[in-house]
């Protein structure tokens, strides 16, 4: 019916609630739907709410679909260039489901395109926080203080990685700086809090 249809001249990319009908097809693990679609050229790279066929394969854990999207992906990159916002989306997703090795790439990939974007950089300093990696998380949250000065967040990435870095007396000078900037915020007020506490615990131990 899929064939037939397209035979006579049906679009092969409209996109609906759950995405193209590649990405219906990859979703639900039909490899023969798909040999179909992408035998009539149907957009093996087309992002639907962050989400490309391949991803939608892997998420079925479909091994046939996923090696037939790979074998068509054998080009360098796209059939376009990735855009900032899409690596970004991409990013997003990775950093929710804890793959922060993953969105911090793409993020990175991400800042090449759009380099006067702060919140790439704290999103990025977050990723290297949970990687353990203070003194990036430190520099990134730095930098992105630097462009919103006003911001904070900018304040929070700064204090969380300094944290990391067992300077809990910057850091509860960075979290201050945020609060200052949104009285109301009550994650940086919590994280003040933290701060104070560990520093007032290594004063006592130094000390002693």
């Amino acid at each position: 019916m899929v064939e037939l249809l397209l035979a006579k001249g049906a679009y092969v990319d409209p996109v609906c609630a759950r995405g193209t009908p590649l990405h219906i097809a990859a979703g639900g693990g039909q490899y023969g739907a798909m040999k179909i679609l992408l035998d009539h050229s149907a957009d093996y790279n087309k992002m639907v709410d962050g989400v490309t066929p391949l991803m939608a394969a892997k998420d079925a854990n479909s091994t046939e679909c996923i090696k037939l999207l790979v074998k068509v992906q054998k080009e360098p990159m796209l059939k376009r260039e990735i855009t900032a916002s899409e690596l970004i989306s991409l990013g997003s997703i990775s950093l929710k489901k804890k793959d922060y090795v993953v969105a911090a790439k793409l993020y990175s990939q991400a800042m090449q395109l759009d380099p006067g974007d702060a919140v790439l950089l704290s999103d990025r300093s977050l990723c290297w926080l949970h990687m353990g990696y203070g003194r990036k998380a430190l520099l990134d949250a730095n930098q992105c203080r630097k462009m919103r000065p006003l911001w904070p967040k900018a304040c929070r990435r700064q204090g969380e990685a300094l944290m990391l870095l067992k300077d809990y007396e910057g850091a509860s000078e960075r979290f201050l700086d945020g609060l200052k900037l949104d009285p109301v915020d009550t994650a940086i007020e919590d994280a003040l809090r933290e701060a104070m506490k560990s520093l007032m615990t290594s004063r006592s131990t130094k000390a002693n």
